[in-house]
């Protein structure tokens, strides 16, 4: 319990789901928290509720924003972090109660993330399943960090996400989430994430971040329908990889690329009425 966690939720017209998601973070079994509650100018009564919650809690912290858009509430949140460590978690989703615990004791000397799996949640058509539990293998001696990343990336989709994830603090405060798009800007922070740290990644596989996708709150509907935005994550993905990559290093960039337009046809798919 000498570690602090700071985790830092931006919240924005969440209100049906924000209580939800703030007991869940209460009722950790891991309590050396700091609580970060960004809201980012809503116009429902989410800010209210974010600062009831503060005061039956001196964890929490709140702050009130103009409306700057998700990237912005979570680099205010980093800039004001004090913890040891940090986790992101949307208003609309909830955490398991062992969350923190799990993937903090899965930390050692080397470890630069954790990531667990998830709890996944359609509410359009109330079905649920457990994701991203299964084992992935170790980066192998004589490959690349970016080659086995790649691999991740095309293998399933737990390091797209900046949820789900504990981070170093120290590394993570050098960081921005990209304020300029709404589309992969949280695979971006990953990448630039472990790019940066140069550590291990640890896996807990367990289903303990609990996505409610469908929510009114969330973008992904709307974004990933579009082309164009799957085109500019890809040349994102290009810069990067760097120049000069690796055969290997292609090899999984074109499977990235092959995984990310069959992700954009069903995209499309579920987006027909």
């Amino acid at each position: 319990m000498d570690k602090k966690i700071t985790i830092i939720v931006p919240i924005y017209n969440t209100s049906k789901f924000l209580p939800k998601c703030l007991d869940s973070i209460l009722n950790q079994t891991y309590q050396n928290l700091e609580i970060l509650l960004v809201d980012d100018g809503s116009t429902d009564n989410s800010g209210s509720i974010a600062d009831e919650y503060s005061k039956k809690d001196a964890r929490i912290h709140v702050i009130h924003q103009a409306n700057l858009g998700q990237s912005a509430a979570r680099n205010h949140g980093l800039k004001l972090a004090t913890g040891d460590f940090i986790s992101f978690i949307d208003s609309d989703d909830e955490i398991k109660p062992s969350f923190i615990a799990d993937l903090l004791n899965s930390f050692n000397q080397s470890t630069s993330l954790s990531v667990c799996g998830m709890h996944y949640k359609r509410l359009k058509n109330q079905s649920a399943k457990n994701v991203y539990i299964n084992q992935l293998r170790p980066k192998r001696q004589s490959e690349s960090e970016k080659a086995y990343i790649l691999y991740l990336l095309a293998t399933d989709g737990r390091m797209y996400s900046s949820v789900n994830k504990l981070y170093r603090t120290k590394t993570a405060k050098t960081l921005r989430f990209n304020e300029k798009i709404n589309f992969a800007e949280d695979t971006e922070f990953v990448l630039n994430y472990l790019k940066k740290a140069q550590g291990d990644i640890s896996f807990v596989l367990k289903p303990l971040y609990i996505y409610n996708f469908g929510t009114d709150g969330s973008t992904i509907n709307q974004t990933a329908i579009s082309w164009q935005n799957w085109q500019t994550a890809y040349q994102n993905l290009k810069t990067w990889l760097g120049k000069s990559p690796s055969v290997n290093e292609q090899f999984w960039l074109h499977l990235v690329h092959l995984r990310w337009r069959i992700s954009y046809l069903r995209s499309r798919r579920r987006a027909k009425p």
